[in-house]
């Protein structure tokens, strides 16, 4: 398996050359899009790069700041040598990598990952600029050549990736999530919705799955909110998710009064995203397709437990729920059982946050 998929190198006459370096998740990803952006709006001919791997790399794909796409394949490889100590197996793996970016000819690269790997890779890619962020992790800063220090808090991620920009001279000015998916995905997601007897319906969608079980809400109350959904706000409910959870997934379809439909597992990634734009109403867990609603400015609930919530902004179409806990976060290291922080999170209260945050966008439109 080669290490990267990629096409051709870039044309010489490019003003700069500039690699974006963050590989996952597809939260993270998303919210480091508008880097693209920015930097295409300072620099109209530059050629932009993206590092990324397989699982994100559609949502990159869909960014038109972006002239290519690096899809970067070997990480299991490099993660077992790693673990193993195996440090040959690894140098050999980089040096492949490097090979392949040195032919870019990068004169930046932007590790917006700030681990060892997206320090190698930035470093391999040869660019003579390498910015990063001080207090990474497992010596990353080793790969920078400049690193910026945070001295503010800011209320939307997006801001903090978008901040690493300064040190290239680029004011901080705040910018959405890009997604531009393509009309055929709409379509497909559009199609799904219709063999499922929902036409021009409006819809709630609910991303119930994550990466992490703490992340997630209790999984019956999914059930209920669909019948709350239904009865207090008129909404039917689509369910989008990770396939693992196909089958937990139709079992909330037959326990629900209000018999939302199961997208889980039956859609593609990004045909789900689609239904996440295409929705009236978002809710969802920390996860990636969460935050496709953002790009879209589509009125969205999120449920926060182990993770920050305070990067998801509070907006007028974007609102948290949140029970902040004496562990809180605790992000990968839980200490409790049964995960109070989401337990807190009641289907009652989502609604009314539902109802707030749709009320608010009928005044305002």
């Amino acid at each position: 398996m080669p290490p990267v998929s990629a096409v051709a190198a870039p044309d010489s006459n490019s003003e700069l050359r500039i690699l974006i370096v963050r590989m996952s998740a597809i939260g993270d990803v998303l919210m480091t899009s508008p880097v693209a952006q920015a930097l295409r709006e300072q620099y109209p001919r530059a050629y932009i790069a993206w590092v990324v791997e397989p699982l994100s790399a559609p949502f990159v794909r869909a960014n038109p700041y972006v002239d290519e796409v690096i899809v970067f394949e070997r990480k299991g490889e490099i993660k077992k040598a790693w673990k193993e100590l195996r440090f040959l197996s690894l140098l050999r793996e980089m040096r492949d990598f490097a090979t392949l970016l040195h032919g870019y000819h990068f004169d930046i690269a932007l590790d917006f990952q700030g681990l060892l790997k997206s320090g190698l890779i930035a470093k391999a890619s040869g660019a003579t600029r390498r910015l990063g962020y001080t207090g990474n992790k497992e010596f990353n800063g080793a790969f920078m050549t400049d690193k910026l220090t945070i001295t503010r808090r800011h209320t939307h991620l997006c801001d903090y990736y978008l901040e690493l920009l300064t040190l290239l001279g680029i004011p901080l000015t705040p910018h959405r999530p890009i997604l531009n998916l393509p009309e055929e995905t709409h379509a497909g997601a559009t199609e799904f919705l219709a063999t499922h007897g929902m036409g021009a319906d409006r819809y709630a969608v609910c991303c119930v799955t994550s990466s992490r079980p703490q992340k997630d809400w209790v999984w019956t109350r999914w059930s209920e909110l669909a019948d709350a959904l239904w009865e207090q706000l008129g909404l039917r409910t689509v369910y989008v998710g990770g396939p693992e959870r196909r089958v937990d997934a139709m079992e909330l379809v037959e326990n629900s009064r209000a018999k939302p439909i199961s997208a889980v597992g039956y859609t593609s990634l990004m045909e789900s995203a689609a239904l996440v734009q295409d929705a009236a109403l978002v809710i969802g867990v920390d996860t990636g397709l969460t935050y496709a609603g953002l790009s879209t400015d589509r009125p969205t609930i999120a449920l926060y437990g182990s993770t920050d919530s305070s990067w998801m902004a509070e907006e007028p179409y974007t609102t948290v729920c949140f029970h902040p806990m004496p562990c809180s976060p605790c992000m990968r290291r839980p200490t409790c059982e049964g995960y109070p922080c989401m337990q807190a999170i009641t289907v009652q209260e989502v609604i009314d946050t539902a109802n707030v945050l749709l009320e608010g966008q009928r005044v305002t439109a």
